[in-house]
């Protein structure tokens, strides 16, 4: 047993001896290289959120649509499906869709707001034809009166400000004839996205909060300019600036609710502008060129109301006029009757299926 206690004692003596001399190198090695030598911390990568639907991709293409509203035409005594404004609906519809002399060079849809007295064989025909058929609701107001009776549905014409979807929408009432396309108005600088302008004076007072940005362009209005300018001093006829104002037949605007809810304060506010034509002079009101939210003028080349040969002939892309009536000129009656042909075949439709 001592012999074995014997041998035992070198053998720990020598393992204590090297763990003692591993210790010493380690504190030595420390305190000569100092903490640069300690292993890193590990890091926490964080990762970047994933986009959420809200988020605006600026790579993503604009959408762009065309817009006409349909309303009932209870005072014209044709059948259902001949009367005059829902086959300018659908001239329109061929026009913008399917003809290759006026088809957008992309595709770009065409909304037809109806209101709750279309009847359905109108919206099934539309349909048929291409057009996105969007029923919308009235708007009415007590005091808005139009001058003619077959203006009372137009105030439905602003439910497309609450359709955005679209970055863009150009609207052409239902009474326009295409000469050319017009699809490149949505790319004309004058339809870039303005800012809304601050109101310093505080002298024109909101009745609705409004969007830090906003887009409406159209063309003068020449006949009311020199027929109806604006009246100072009296309510309800200084709504607009002289010689600033915008026909509501062919416009582009970028939809934003709450522009359209500020369109209902001012209905909501009794005398803000001329009742007569309702829309329009509502539009001129929100819009007025000295406000904070002023249209921008496209220029002659996109529409005209009325029209004779030389604009058609100096490349005038549309006209706002009741086609269906003769214009007096031979050669815009001629291509009215064309075009009418052309949709009429296009579209199958039996002489005794109509026209205007």
């Amino acid at each position: 047993m001592l012999t074995a206690l014997a041998s035992y004692r070198p053998a720990r003596t020598a393992r204590v001896l090297l763990v003692s001399g591993c210790l010493v190198i380690f504190l030595s090695t420390i305190l000569f290289f100092g903490p640069d030598i300690w292993p890193a911390p590990a890091r926490l990568t964080v990762s970047s959120p994933e986009p959420t639907p809200e988020s605006h991709n600026h790579n993503e293409p604009q959408q762009y649509a065309f817009a006409t509203i349909l309303t009932g035409e209870e005072n014209h005594d044709k059948p259902v499906l001949e009367k005059p404004y829902f086959m300018a609906a659908r001239l329109l519809t061929y026009q913008l869709l399917h003809s290759p002399n006026t088809r957008s060079a992309t595709e770009i849809p065409f909304l037809v707001l109806v209101t709750e007295d279309v009847p359905e064989e109108q919206r099934t025909v539309l349909a048929q034809d291409g057009a996105t058929v969007v029923p919308v609701e009235s708007i009415s107001r007590d005091w808005v009166l139009p001058k003619w009776d077959r203006w009372k549905g137009v105030l439905a014409k602003l439910n497309v400000w609450k359709m955005t979807t679209y970055d863009k929408i150009a609207f052409l009432d239902a009474d326009s004839i295409l000469f050319r396309p017009v699809d490149g108005i949505f790319t004309n600088p004058t339809t870039a996205i303005q800012k809304t302008k601050p109101d310093k004076t505080k002298a024109v007072p909101s009745l609705s909060v409004l969007p830090s940005t906003y887009m409406i362009a159209g063309i003068h209005d020449s006949w009311v300019e020199t027929n109806l300018p604006p009246v100072k001093d009296e309510p309800g006829k200084d709504f607009y600036v002289k010689n600033h104002y915008m026909n509501a037949g062919f416009f582009v605007f970028a939809p934003s609710v709450q522009v359209f809810e500020y369109y209902t304060s001012l209905l909501n506010s009794p005398g803000a502008f001329d009742p007569n034509y309702p829309e329009q002079n509502l539009l001129n009101c929100a819009h007025r060129v000295d406000g904070r939210m002023p249209w921008v003028d496209i220029g002659t080349q996109w529409s005209k109301k009325g029209t004779g040969r030389d604009e058609y002939e100096k490349g005038l892309k549309s006209v706002h006029q009741k086609w269906w009536v003769a214009m007096g000129d031979e050669v815009l009656d001629g291509y009215v009757a064309k075009v009418m042909k052309e949709m009429k075949g296009f579209f199958n439709i039996t002489e005794t299926a109509g026209g205007p």
